[in-house]
């Protein structure tokens, strides 16, 4: 039979292998607080520093007095009123180039509309030449003439004038259209588009 006493120390030799295991546990926790506690030391300098620019700035700040500002503005005034001097210059050339562009657009439209209302079979021979094609049909009591010309891009533009039967009548514009009838010619921009030469003073 075994002795009692030889079996004790194995068992205390196991006791202290698994000591021997969960000790080093210990160290690493110690190691991760160490670790924050540094970050946590290194973070109050920056934000002691960050305060005392804050308080810094704001001391600076509580110096300013109101002589101080207006004596600022006394050495520089003229800046200040050179820069609102070309603010309100930029302000003056934007508005009046605006007026010169809508002036002169109603302008032209006035001129355009004036062309094109006082046109007759007479002016139009004097502003664009010829007629290809000039045609007179006797309705009675109406006269009607018919005026065709060549416009750019192989375009045939009629016009269409009629007046009464008596010799003293005046023609009246009717109408001006492409010989297919399928243009859109129903302002005078658009017809001096078609046939510039009807903007003329002729």
């Amino acid at each position: 039979m075994d002795d009692p006493k030889r079996q004790q120390p194995t068992y205390s030799r196991e006791r202290l292998e698994t000591a021997s295991t969960q000790v080093p546990q210990e160290p690493a926790k110690a190691a991760e607080s160490s670790e924050t506690e540094q970050a946590v030391q290194f973070s109050e300098p920056l934000q002691e520093s960050h305060l005392a620019s804050v308080l810094e700035i704001a001391g600076n700040l509580r110096n300013i007095s109101l002589a101080g500002v207006t004596g600022f503005f006394k050495r520089t005034w003229r800046v200040w009123a050179t820069m609102a001097a070309v603010v309100f210059a930029l302000i003056a050339c934007v508005n009046v180039a605006g007026r010169v562009v809508e002036w002169a657009r109603d302008a032209r439209e006035r001129r355009h509309e004036l062309a094109v209302a006082t046109v007759t079979p007479d002016r139009l021979i004097a502003r664009c030449g010829e007629a290809a094609q000039d045609a007179t049909k006797e309705v009675f009591p109406i006269v009607m003439r018919t005026m065709s010309y060549q416009a750019s891009g192989n375009q045939k533009l009629v016009f269409a004038f009629s007046r009464t039967d008596e010799e003293q009548s005046d023609w009246v514009f009717l109408s001006m259209n492409d010989a297919s009838g399928t243009g859109n010619f129903d302002t005078a921009d658009a017809k001096i588009a078609a046939l510039p030469c009807l903007d003329s003073r002729k």
